[in-house]
């Protein structure tokens, strides 16, 4: 009993510690807060019934997000997009941008700028070479760019 009371103790406080970084690269890669939550949520509940959390470290939560980022999750977030732009819904136009971006690389940008992830340790979660991950970022932040620009140039001639 003594072991199951500080099994969740110790679990807690990892939660409490690393919850909104997980959030964050969730809420990032889907762009919808119940299905980042949900996906959080996941994470976790994985963790625990593996039993190995008294180890457990950033990259290993990190990995698990991945893992856990099946298709059918950001198929289903872009469907609803679409949904809501036939409704007229607007989305921010800086998760509009990011949305554009293949899944791959939206899961690089975000262990690098929501997770402050080096460049090698990206590699190594995604099992991918080091190069692959700073062309992936480039690009990223090059289309970015663009179409912030873009939707910019277009919002200003419509004003005027």
């Amino acid at each position: 009993m003594f072991l199951s009371f500080m099994n969740k103790f110790i679990f807690k406080a990892i939660v409490e510690r690393n919850q909104a970084k997980v959030y964050q690269l969730c809420y990032l890669l889907t762009n919808e807060r119940p299905l980042a939550e949900e996906i959080t949520c996941q994470v976790f509940n994985k963790i625990y019934e593996k039993g190995n959390f008294r180890k457990i470290d950033h990259l290993m939560l990190y990995q698990q997000v991945i893992d856990n980022l099946q298709d059918s999750f950001l198929v289903k977030r872009k469907e609803k997009i679409n949904r809501k732009k036939s409704v007229g819904q607007e989305l921010p136009l800086i998760n509009e941008a990011i949305l554009h971006l293949p899944v791959r690389e939206r899961m690089v940008l975000g262990l690098a700028h929501v997770c402050l992830l080096p460049v090698e340790v990206i590699s190594s979660l995604l099992d991918v070479p080091a190069q692959d991950v700073k062309k992936s970022l480039y690009h990223s932040r090059e289309f970015l760019t663009a179409f912030l620009k873009e939707r910019e140039r277009r919002d200003y001639k419509l004003l005027i």
